[in-house]
């Protein structure tokens, strides 16, 4: 059933305000802007669950780091013991770290692996590494700028 609208009630009509010829357009106000703070700490919205997933990276970056090191103090040579049994073994402990770093535990299992497997220089030997020649350039050429005192 079909009922009969009066569409006259529905239109909208639109009227622009009559302007002078002479006179200019008058300018709207710009919007406010928001203040602005002298300093912001975290300049993207603060997310606490990435700064846990972060940290959880961490200890497993601290492990490996731990497992490869090349120290012969008794410490060290007990934490890259106990790293190298953590990274391959399949502790719960292991496991929870893993899952809250956000990463597959087999994948860093295998990663560690192969990591232990052929252990390559993660870090330069001091004085050859990239940024140790860019000080010492750097450094060079301020003291051949500086006027002899």
């Amino acid at each position: 059933m079909m009922q009969n609208v009066d569409n006259s009630t529905y239109s909208c009509v639109y009227s622009v305000p009559h302007q002078k010829e002479n006179s200019s357009p008058q300018k709207s106000p710009a919007p406010p802007r928001p203040k602005k703070r002298d300093y912001e700490l975290f300049p993207e919205r603060h997310n606490p669950v990435a700064g846990e997933r972060a940290m959880w990276i961490a200890v497993i970056t601290q492990a490996l780091m731990d497992a490869l090191s090349k120290s012969k103090t008794p410490e060290a040579l007990y934490f890259k013991e106990e790293a190298q049994h953590w990274l391959t073994g399949n502790s719960a402990n292991f496991i929870m770290v893993c899952e809250m770093a956000g990463m597959h535990p087999d994948d860093i299992r295998r990663r560690a692996k192969k990591a232990l497997a052929s252990p390559k220089l993660w870090r330069a030997l001091p004085g050859k590494g990239k940024r140790y020649t860019e000080r010492k350039n750097y450094r060079q050429r301020v003291k051949s700028l500086r006027p002899n005192s």
